[in-house]
């Protein structure tokens, strides 16, 4: 009888906002719920992604931080779950920052007509905004990487690439030495890679070790304590570990389905979602084969 595999640590169960610096608040989903940022500013207050979904949660906790409505609102990507809110903010007056593919994702969702629908079926309910809720894009778009000056702190926005999304993109705070990595990174949460790339987000894990972050914000998850070379690399080693093991089924089965069902990550087992395994594998599964031809 084979041995169970050693499972790796599970996420803390931290749920709604800490502050970790002076004026830096974060609103932590739970049980791998999305991530957002609040941040104070000698101006308004600048948030880091937002969802329709958790808007009375996150608003209500704000409030009890801030009295004053935020100015800008930055996107990290452009799923739902990370851009849904941006409307209720504009009408407000904020003004939202994000990556050109963050726009072109968002209105192609739209255009599909997937936009709420996609997240139909979930324990937070959409059924009721299908056909009522509509992109609101980020206003100020940019390639590459933007400087942002805004009420006494420097916000860095830099686009990685396609690894979770088209728009995948960084808030670097350099002089907090803060990072919010939208769904770049899932700190002992298995990320959801639909859309994903997995070779160039395992390549891409080089360039984001280089921000000296002494904080790490993730997509979704707790706020690590370990040093940020070492979540990288935890991380990292998730997608090639995955990669290895799935190629390894690849061999042995003629059909992705097939292998997929041999592909196992159980050491994985306390991290939040592990139910996205055989997801993860069939995408994983596709690149290889895709890679071969």
């Amino acid at each position: 009888m084979a041995r169970r595999v050693k499972a790796l640590p599970g996420p803390a169960k931290t749920q709604g906002f800490v502050e970790i610096v002076e004026g830096v608040h974060i609103f932590i989903g739970g049980d791998g719920g999305t991530n957002f940022g609040l941040v104070l500013t000698d101006e308004k207050p600048v948030i880091i992604d937002n969802d329709i979904r958790i808007r009375k949660a996150f608003v209500s906790g704000m409030k009890e931080i801030t009295r004053k409505s935020p100015g800008l609102v930055l996107n990290t990507h452009h799923n739902f779950d990370h851009t849904s809110d941006n409307g209720y903010y504009h009408k407000r007056g904020a003004v939202s920052v994000g990556e050109e593919n963050v726009r072109l994702e968002m209105e192609r969702e739209e255009n599909e007509g997937i936009w709420v629908k996609q997240m139909a079926g979930r324990p937070q309910k959409v059924e009721h905004l299908i056909g009522k809720l509509h992109i609101a894009p980020p206003m100020v778009t940019f390639e590459g990487e933007i400087s942002i000056r805004y009420g006494g702190r420097l916000f860095e926005m830099v686009h990685i690439g396609h690894c979770h999304t088209k728009g995948d993109t960084v808030v670097w705070m350099p002089e907090e030495r803060i990072l919010f990595t939208g769904d770049l990174l899932d700190y002992r949460t298995h990320p959801v890679a639909r859309l994903g790339n997995f070779g160039n987000w395992i390549n891409a894990t080089p360039k984001l070790k280089k921000f000296p972050a002494k904080f790490l914000i993730p997509g979704h998850g707790p706020i690590p304590t370990q040093p940020a070379s070492k979540v990288w690399d935890e991380f990292r080693g998730y997608m090639t570990k995955l990669r290895s093991r799935t190629a390894a089924a690849l061999k042995k089965h003629r059909t992705i389905a097939k292998a997929v069902t041999s592909v196992h990550m159980d050491e994985y087992r306390n991290w939040f979602r592990s139910n996205l395994v055989p997801q993860n594998a069939t995408l994983m599964a596709k690149e290889l084969r895709k890679k071969r031809r």
